[in-house]
């Protein structure tokens, strides 16, 4: 069941299996648009991969703008009582701690133009964040009060879908792009410029005719 949204609900989403570069394309989504905007305000986190010795062993947890990190998941080394996804244990307490207070929250104060201003970045709403309630429930609230939003979203994995991912696609105001590795460039580009036409944001070095 689609979770309340706002009619000023502007998200866009990508979402892929895993390996199709979903983080890549939210990084370039974000420094396009950043290029092209003075007054828009990016601020949220990205996830990224930990490798020992060319093999992927975990992932991280960044805040954007740059500035924090913190581990998100492990496949060893973590206590076994913390929540599982697929092979890794998942740090719900150090994702907290850096995904929650990088996102806009209840206890802000924004004006109007400030806060049509704010363009959250979610990478990603997938199995391993979902672990947090907190989480879950931040992206509801940022959904019912109609922030801008650009991110990615988990895709059904042999047919497994999650619900609550299910309900934020299914949300009003909510555009998904699916991208796989071979397409991941044009996808991104086409969404780009899907995303400058709704907030009305113009590619810079073009002028209008005289």
């Amino acid at each position: 069941m689609p979770f309340p949204s706002s009619k000023s609900t502007e998200w866009f989403l990508l979402t892929g299996q895993p390996g199709s570069g979903k983080t890549t394309a939210v990084k370039s989504l974000v420094s396009s648009l950043s290029a092209t905007s003075t007054t828009l305000k990016f601020k949220g986190f990205y996830t990224e991969e930990v490798l020992s010795h060319g093999k992927r062993v975990g992932f991280d947890i960044a805040s954007y703008p740059p500035g924090e990190n913190g581990v998100l998941s492990r496949m060893g080394g973590l206590p076994s009582n913390f929540p599982k996804t697929g092979k890794y244990s998942v740090d719900v307490e150090s994702f907290e701690s850096i995904a929650l207070s990088s996102l806009p929250s209840p206890g802000d104060f924004y004006n109007k133009e400030e806060k049509e201003a704010i363009v959250c970045v979610l990478d990603e709403i997938g199995r391993m964040e979902l672990h947090s309630e907190k989480f879950k429930k931040r992206v509801q609230w940022l959904l019912k009060e109609g922030y801008k939003m650009v991110g990615a979203v988990t895709a059904p994995i042999y047919g497994h879908r999650v619900a609550f991912c299910d309900d934020i696609t299914g949300s009003y105001g909510v555009v998904v792009r699916r991208l796989k590795k071979s397409d991941r460039d044009e996808v991104t580009e086409a969404l780009k410029l899907e995303i400058m036409a709704s907030w009305g944001l113009k590619a810079l070095g073009k002028r209008p005719p005289s």
